[in-house]
């Protein structure tokens, strides 16, 4: 079948009545097996903005004519030569295999139905958005043949499964003819392993509305980007249309980059989504599956891909420290330590080629040679946000060498080696007059001022949180912001949502609560609201002028209408509201150790949990007019973490109990914190426990 046209209606049928129906007797995608959770860990009022459908068969919301945008009833869509188009909403971003009934009620000849499809409201029409990655092209769209009247029931092949769209357009071509369309529906593709595709893990509920909203509209994106293996992007694309069938890596679902576009394993939008997926959805299988696949690929140098296969990109030093940071993040969420004595001598041999190009002169990485990166513009050999990877890729590489039991001194090694990386860093990039990290050595007589480096160094640590410098850097990332976002200086004249994932963690991590959750609502806010997009998931990137040609000039072609609208790299405000906001965060393998640690900003309450293989989390604060509060936290019997709780902004004194008992400023420490905050520290422990301060 592949792209090409095929007629009925003894092909189409068969095979369409073969395979609706193994998806009616199916709850996962198929014959994939179910090994996700079947109920949510968490039940509530915050389930009603859950966005995911709550079956894996979904039908369309709405259907307008295309010439007027006149709505018509669902049940009586009719085409006709006069009036050849109509265009169905889904009312959400939605993938996977379209089944349209049909009736040709009158033809004088050959007559063929297409189906477009977008995910943007831009390109309705009968030419679909872009996927295919041949930018000198349009996908086009698919075609259903008929030659006579009757009944007809057309089952998009599953090597063509759309996936990522809202809208389909159904249009007439070829002789005169008129068709009543009687039914569409839509198996949803994603999440294959999941017969419940609302059973979330985690949860988030705050006294903003808009926020509560995002948070739901990053856990869908990373559903959408849960694919089964075999239906990702096909590389090289073909020459006509699209194909989704292209093997993508191991196991029955695995994490990429979007929905619609790559479909593919890609390290650094890893970065983002690893986190945003364990406090969401809860689906660290997929990220499995991803990690095992790049080290499968991993190159004799030691070397880690660029991009996952078919597309099997290569030389990038900033997406093989994403991996190595990632293999970090995936290890302490799950506690798998396994996997990480598995791949324990790949791991190594990454490291090794890190260390090969560190140049000792300057205490700065050299990554010469292997400069492909997320997009941007100006990637020179010393790149600010490379130094900044490469001093997390050593920090967290010392945590794995412990948990895996390493007798060899790296933990210790890697340590000083970071020691050395952050002093290089400081030393030869700081720039004191602008209060930020120049964007490389180069960049010194540019004075590029980079938001992925500076955002970064504060969420990595390379800088003291609580230091001027910190509040210097975190000032200074302001002076890129637009009505709708944070305007990358490295990519002029565009919104990336992938670095600005950092940035809004990075003015949290320095106690500028407020700045956070601005930046959040006028980006990630403004897109959800925009009545253009998808309303449901989270947006790859935009221009400041508020239109969708994400990096048009940048690799993209012009091409418009191929930015993906459910991408995982845009996720952080997931991980930002939970770790920061509600303040609940894990500090070793599956959460034996947490952290509670909340901000308010402007909001009155927050509440929010997730789960590991030691159990349920979870925190809830409510915040009183003058400055008091209540906070309910619930973690696995057995656990330990610290408490760190905000004291009066007006420097009054206070009074903690825990569970009604006085806890005694001598039991804690009370301490000038990030961004000018008061803050008291305790220990805590497992169970439920009910915290007043006051």
């Amino acid at each position: 079948m592949g792209s090409h046209s095929f007629s009925f209606p003894r092909t189409l049928i068969t095979w369409g009545l073969v395979f609706l129906g193994d998806a009616l007797g199916q709850t996962c995608w198929r014959d994939t097996k179910c090994t996700g959770p079947e109920a949510p860990a968490f039940s509530g009022q915050w389930e009603s903005n859950i966005f995911s459908p709550e079956t894996r068969t979904v039908t369309p919301k709405a259907v307008f004519k295309l010439n007027t945008g006149e709505s018509t009833p669902l049940a009586s869509v009719s085409l006709t030569s006069a009036e050849s188009s109509a265009y169905y909403d889904f009312g959400i971003e939605v993938g996977g295999v379209v089944t349209i009934q049909f009736s040709v009620l009158s033809t004088s000849g050959e007559g063929r139905l297409g189906i477009a499809f977008t995910e943007a409201k831009n390109w309705i029409g009968p030419v679909s958005d872009s996927s295919s990655g041949i930018l000198s092209r349009k996908d086009d769209a698919l075609r259903a043949d008929f030659s006579s009247t009757g009944n007809y029931t057309y089952v998009m092949p599953v090597e063509q499964l759309r996936g990522g769209f809202r809208y389909m357009t159904l249009f007439l071509e070829g002789d005169t003819s008129e068709v009543a369309i009687n039914d569409v529906s839509l198996e949803l593709s994603f999440q294959p392993t999941w017969s419940n595709l609302r059973a979330y893990q985690g949860y988030f509920h705050s006294s903003d509305d808009l926020l509560n909203k995002i948070w739901y509209s990053g856990a869908y994106t990373i559903q959408t980007n849960a694919l089964h293996p075999k239906t990702g992007r096909a590389w090289p694309a073909p020459e006509t249309q699209w194909l989704n069938n292209g093997n993508i890596g191991v196991g029955d679902t695995i994490n990429t980059d979007g929905a619609k576009r790559d479909r593919t394993v890609w390290p650094g939008d890893m970065g983002v989504a690893i986190s945003a997926a364990f406090y969401s959805t809860g689906d660290i299988e997929s990220v499995r599956n991803s990690l095992t696949t790049l080290y499968n690929i991993q190159a004799p140098s030691g070397l880690l891909p660029f991009a996952g296969p078919p597309l099997l990109a290569t030389n990038s030093d900033t997406y093989h420290m994403w991996t190595m940071i990632g293999t970090y993040n995936y290890v302490l969420y799950s506690g798998d330590v396994d996997f990480i004595r598995g791949i324990w001598s790949r791991y190594l041999a990454a490291m090794a080629f890190l260390t090969n190009q560190f140049d000792p002169s300057l205490g700065l990485l050299n990554i010469t040679g292997y400069t492909e990166d997320w997009g941007r513009f100006y990637v020179t050999s010393t790149l600010a946000s490379a130094q900044m990877l490469y001093y997390r890729t050593l920090v967290t590489g010392a945590a794995l060498a412990t948990w895996v039991g390493d007798t060899t001194g790296s933990d210790s090694t890697w340590l000083e080696a970071a020691v050395k990386v952050g002093q290089g860093i400081n030393t030869n990039l700081w720039d004191e007059s602008h209060g930020a990290f120049y964007d490389g050595l180069e960049a010194r007589d540019s004075g590029l001022h980079p938001q992925d480096g500076n955002a970064l160094a504060l969420l990595f640590g390379v800088v003291n949180a609580s230091s001027d410098q910190a509040q210097a850097v975190s000032s200074a990332l302001t002076t890129n912001w637009t009505p709708i976002g944070a305007e990358t200086p490295e990519l002029p004249g565009e919104v990336s949502t992938f670095i600005s994932s950092f940035e809004i963690q990075a003015h949290l991590l320095v106690g500028q609560t407020q700045r956070a959750l601005d930046l959040i609502r006028t980006s990630w806010g403004w897109y959800l609201k925009n009545e253009n997009g998808t309303q449901s998931t989270m947006i790859e990137g935009y221009l400041v002028d508020g239109s969708f040609g994400y990096r048009h000039d940048a690799g993209y072609g012009e091409d418009y209408s191929y930015t993906s609208h459910a991408h995982g790299w845009a996720t952080g405000p997931v991980t930002a509201l939970t770790e920061y906001i509600v303040g609940l965060s894990i500090t070793s393998l599956a959460g034996s150790t947490w952290r509670i640690a909340p901000q308010f900003g402007d909001l009155t309450h927050a509440e929010g949990g997730f789960t590991t293989s030691l159990g349920k989390y979870s925190v809830s604060w409510t915040k009183n007019d003058d400055d008091t509060f209540t906070l309910d936290y619930d973690v696995p019997q057995g656990t330990s973490g610290v408490l760190v709780l905000p004291a009066s902004s007006k420097g009054q004194k206070y009074r903690v109990t825990v569970d009604g008992q006085a806890v005694m400023v001598t039991h804690g420490m009370s301490i000038e914190a990030e961004g000018s905050r008061q803050l008291y520290i305790t220990e805590g422990t497992g169970g439920q426990h009910h915290i007043e301060v006051s």
